[in-house]
């Protein structure tokens, strides 16, 4: 099957606009926030209120020291009490920041399997969201193995990075040939680049293999790096491809904070009650405006980017084992039907003329034109 993204995105965004999929995206993320909190709340009660860190910040501050003087007293009282109360407060830190990536990255997974059935048009409920929680062992082996590959790959790519350049630099030094060190330095960069797509991108379907085929561990990661063989670069394109809609939205956050900060001080300068009262309130409306519009966006990019990569994943698997879905959670149908996308851009073929005497053949029609924010 030939490979089309600007098809794909179309045909994405097609699907996202029956799914629902804004509303889909902010209960999780509600959800996601909620239960983050919920894990902060239920293991904080575990350290005494006044060995908290931030109770003993806060004490400071009301105390009328400055933020850094603050930190600092909360700090040696911290360190004075002696090693008990330190080491009960860096575990509690330490079990509440995993155990709000595991539920983070658990609830990631089953947005990820809800956007695939966006996008197979299967109309999933809200609560597919939840789908990696049955399995949540098999889930978190499997991203912690993801993971700690990831983390050797790029730990080895940025050793001989640093070898790369040392040798260089002292090539550089005994030859003094300035050009060639300066050009055998990109060399180094971009290779080190591309190693690191490449780590990267190898285990970019690892979620979508555990959720479609039931796959979980090595086993998972096999068949990603497995589909993603000869399809790095057409992935990792499809990811940059959505820079633009990214960079729109800093610049919409960016451009607003800054004309309401313009706002309020050509006011200051002004020395007008009045003018800076007006000068707040304009700066304050435009602020939630900016914020209600990079909201709406965000809700609408994440289901779009996600889908994308879902839609990358059955291409690959179509492509690699015929059109198919395979078991997944749900049972036997998996998360439904065939994946039979047709990804040709063009026209099927010649078509035939139409009235007496025969006429032209129709005009293939263009293909799907791509965002035009990459």
């Amino acid at each position: 099957m030939e490979y089309d993204r600007a098809r794909l995105k179309r045909d994405v965004k097609l699907s996202m606009k029956r799914s629902g999929c804004m509303m889909v995206t902010l209960l999780f993320t509600v959800v996601v926030s909620a239960g983050a909190w919920l894990i902060n709340t239920v293991l904080g009660w575990l350290t005494p209120g006044d060995l908290g860190l931030s109770t003993m910040i806060s004490f400071q501050l009301q105390a009328g020291r400055e933020l850094e003087e603050a930190v600092e007293q909360a700090i040696l009282k911290l360190l004075s009490l002696g090693p008990g109360p330190l080491v009960s407060v860096i575990t509690v830190g330490m079990v509440t920041s995993i155990l709000v990536a595991l539920w983070q990255s658990a609830m990631n997974v089953g947005y990820k399997g809800w956007c695939l059935g966006m996008v197979r048009s299967e109309n999933p409920p809200i609560g597919k969201i939840f789908a990696a929680l049955p399995r949540i062992g098999a889930v978190l082996v499997t991203r912690f193995l993801t993971g700690l590959f990831e983390l050797l790959w790029s730990l080895l790519v940025g050793l001989g990075y640093i070898v790369a350049v040392v040798v260089i630099a002292v090539i550089g030094t005994a030859t003094e040939l300035v050009g060639l060190t300066i050009v055998l330095l990109l060399a180094a960069f971009v290779g080190f680049v591309l190693a690191a797509i490449w780590v990267t991108m190898r285990y970019a379907l690892v979620d979508y293999v555990l959720l479609d085929k039931g796959l979980s561990g090595m086993d998972a990661i096999r068949e990603s790096k497995r589909l993603m063989k000869g399809n790095i670069g057409r992935g990792w394109v499809l990811q940059v491809s959505f820079f633009g809609w990214y960079l729109l939205m800093i610049v919409i956050v960016y451009a607003g904070i800054m004309v309401a900060l313009m706002a309020m001080v050509s006011q200051f300068s002004a020395s007008s009650t009045g003018g800076l009262i007006a000068a707040s309130g304009f700066a304050l409306v435009l602020i939630a405006v900016v914020v209600i519009a990079a909201t709406v966006l965000q809700l609408w990019l994440q289901p779009y980017t996600t889908g994308a990569m879902a839609r990358f994943y059955d291409w690959t698997n179509g492509r690699l084992d015929g059109l198919h879905s395979g078991p997944g959670f749900g049972g036997p149908g998996g998360w439904g039907g065939p994946t039979d996308y047709t990804w040709n851009s063009g026209s099927s073929g010649p078509g035939t003329g139409s009235g007496s005497g025969g006429g032209l053949p129709p005009p293939p029609p263009k293909p799907p034109r791509d965002d035009p924010w990459n």
